[in-house]
């Protein structure tokens, strides 16, 4: 299996081999601002070495699913050679969540279902979780100093959950959050749009995430906000989700990227992510809850201002070597410019 910064080669129909940096200057699946495929198209831009020269561009379409074969290639890492990897010098710091949960909801009628360890006891960690500021080496940021994701993309999402439908992203928020007027959240959905997943970063709720399920499959989406940033705040339900950062400038170039990891099946990797004490839940319908794991967090320092974020998850069948980032269920917020 190839790996992010190994080189692909592809010949293609005119004879002229092309090759380029996996996960770096090749995009599949992926638009261009100037041109972008249907639905039904999938498309791979290459830089030649042949005879034409290296400045030669050729676009050329795929078919589904030699486009899905090489994105899987794109994405997937082997386990034995797992990393943090940042080619664009994204570097991470900790940070401290400072959040509130709103005294006057009631969560007793809210217990643990009967499967669970604590069964028909009352769960206290529904309902809304404010994000109320971050502190960044002693410096308390308010949230009027934040900004959030003001649109999505879906670039690829081509899994199949053939139990509760639609693909590997969803979008949720806190059991209970619903009826909770602590603060907004996006809603709950197995099969969610682009304008779906970016009202689940679109808010200050941490419980209103958008999630990866783990079915086999590739899922890459791009988050953007109003204003280029260079610094992102990460959380992840449950400490238990890698997920591939690319930040994305104006004209679609990747000038930064990093393997956020979470220390599971990493080799000798730790943990990217630092606890926040914070235990949210998750909706997303009747039969799809979470309820309640740990926050985890990390701060993405990119190496330019940029007005989009990519985050993409892989996942094999499971076996030996297999490549699976175990779905990464984000809420995603970011610096605005000071």
């Amino acid at each position: 299996m190839s790996k992010p910064g190994a080189t692909l080669t592809i010949p293609i129909e005119d004879g002229v081999a092309a090759s380029a940096s996996v996960g770096r200057t090749v995009s599949a699946g992926l638009c261009r601002p100037d041109w972008c495929p249907s639905q039904s198209d999938r498309v791979v831009w290459i830089r030649g070495d042949g005879p034409k020269g290296n400045e030669m561009t050729t676009r050329f379409g795929l078919t589904l699913a030699s486009a899905a074969l090489l994105v899987a290639t794109m994405f997937a890492q082997d386990r034995t050679a797992r990393t943090a990897r940042s080619d664009g010098a994204i570097t991470t710091f900790a940070f401290e969540t400072l959040a509130s949960r709103n005294p006057g909801f009631d969560r007793t009628a809210h217990v643990y279902p009967e499967a669970h360890d604590l069964a028909g006891q009352n769960n206290p960690n529904v309902g809304d979780i404010r994000l109320d500021g971050i502190v960044i080496d002693a410096v308390t940021h308010t949230p009027a100093e934040l900004q959030l994701v003001t649109s999505a993309r879906i670039i690829l999402d081509d899994a199949v959950d053939e139990r509760r439908g639609g693909a590997n992203i969803a979008t949720g928020y806190g059991i209970g959050a619903d009826t909770d007027t602590w603060i907004d959240e996006g809603n709950g959905s197995v099969t969610p749009t682009a304008d779906d997943v970016a009202a689940a970063h679109g808010n200050f709720n941490l419980t209103s995430i958008s999630a990866v399920r783990e079915n086999v499959g590739t899922v890459s989406y791009e988050l953007r906000f109003a204003q280029p940033t260079d610094t992102v705040l990460l959380w992840e339900r449950g400490s238990t989700g890698d997920v591939l950062v690319d930040a994305v400038d104006d004209g679609g170039t990747v000038v930064g990227t990093l393997l956020v990891l979470d220390g599971a099946n990493d080799g000798d990797a730790v943990s990217t992510y630092t606890p926040t004490g914070l235990v949210v839940t998750t909706y997303v319908e009747d039969d799809f809850l979470n309820h309640g794991q740990e926050l985890g967090s990390v701060g993405l320092r990119l190496p330019q201002a940029v007005p989009t974020v990519r985050f993409t998850a892989y996942q094999e069948a499971e076996g030996d070597g297999a490549v699976r980032y175990n779905g990464p269920d984000l809420k995603v917020i970011a610096l605005a410019p000071q």
